[in-house]
């Protein structure tokens, strides 16, 4: 059986994805990744829920949803994402999704769905030495619609002030240079490492350069760093977003929630107070994100995929 998993565009995280589709094939099962689908696959995948109407049978593709969108009509019968309503199976990354779905009219009964978050890769395993200093990380992309909003770390930090002076920065993603250099001309020492020269299988040494990671995104799903923070043990501040809030409501000593600047500044300084503590904690940060693996996700949308063919042959 050929599976084929499409996407065209969507930046870094789609392309990993496909890379991660690719080397879950198995005997009998190939998987192989384009930008556009292929006519001589028997299923498809496709990453973007908006180029999905592209697939040359949408009841034999899964479409994946990665966000919580809602603008535009996107998922009306004319909108860009109408494809969900003709897919033969979805993967939904966070449970209001189906709300969305539903709210936009989209009829889920009988569809196969799975539902739950991508998690961290196996790679991201429990940091095994504390950083020398108390060290803040924000993971992500400089975006032009404002969403991820690296701005409020840099805010954030400059609002911190103790004794011990700001924590350092380490900032990873992709055009977060004009950041790192206002955090530099503040006096805040930054370690910043652009995505085009670290790629994901490097992503675990960068995280354990940290103490606690920051999220400051208006709108998430996930995010990915969220749960790859956690599986390295660290302790994350975040606006109200995505999966965030979930692990919040059990372990808020764990995820800290936070919506102004001033509140995440005000968290960061309760975590270097107790940055010793929490470093020895970190097996047990991780164990919160311990059932959530990006390998699964892919091997539950493949099982998907082959539910599909079995059901239309």
């Amino acid at each position: 059986m050929r599976v084929n998993v499409f996407a065209d565009g969507g930046g870094w995280v789609f392309e990993d994805l496909k890379r991660h589709f690719e080397r879950a094939g198995a005997d009998g099962l190939e998987v192989f990744a384009s930008t556009e689908p292929a006519a001589d696959a028997d299923v498809w995948v496709s990453i973007s829920p908006s180029q999905a109407v592209a697939s040359p049978d949408l009841a034999r593709t899964v479409v994946c949803v990665h966000d919580l969108y809602t603008h535009s009509d996107i998922y009306a019968p004319w909108g860009d994402r109408r494809a969900v309503r003709k897919a033969g199976a979805l993967a939904l990354a966070h449970p209001s999704q189906r709300r969305i779905l539903k709210g936009a009219g989209v009829a889920l009964e009988g569809v196969p769905t799975h539902e739950g978050p991508l998690g961290a890769l196996s790679i991201f395993d429990v940091r095994g030495e504390p950083t020398p200093r108390f060290s803040a990380g924000w993971v992500g992309r400089h975006d032009a619609h404002g969403r991820k909003r690296c701005d409020w770390f840099v805010e954030s930090l400059l609002k911190f002030d103790t004794a011990r002076g700001r924590p350092r920065a380490v900032l990873v993603g992709r055009d977060l240079y004009a950041h790192a250099e206002r955090l530099r001309a503040s006096g805040v020492e930054c370690l910043h490492h652009p995505r085009e020269s670290n790629p994901i299988e490097e992503y675990p040494r960068l995280y354990r350069q940290m103490d606690c990671l920051v999220i400051t995104s208006s709108t998430e799903a996930g995010p990915l760093p969220l749960f790859e923070a956690l599986a390295t043990g660290l302790p994350v501040v975040s606006t109200p977003v995505g999966w965030a809030p979930h692990f919040a409501a059990t372990h808020p000593h764990y995820v800290r929630l936070a919506e102004s600047t001033a509140e995440i500044a005000e968290h960061l300084r309760r975590l270097e107070g107790e940055r010793e503590q929490l470093f020895e904690e970190r097996e047990e940060i991780a164990a919160l994100v311990g059932d959530y693996r990006l390998e699964s996700w892919v091997r539950e949308v493949l099982r998907l995929a082959v539910s599909l063919m079995a059901a239309c042959c």
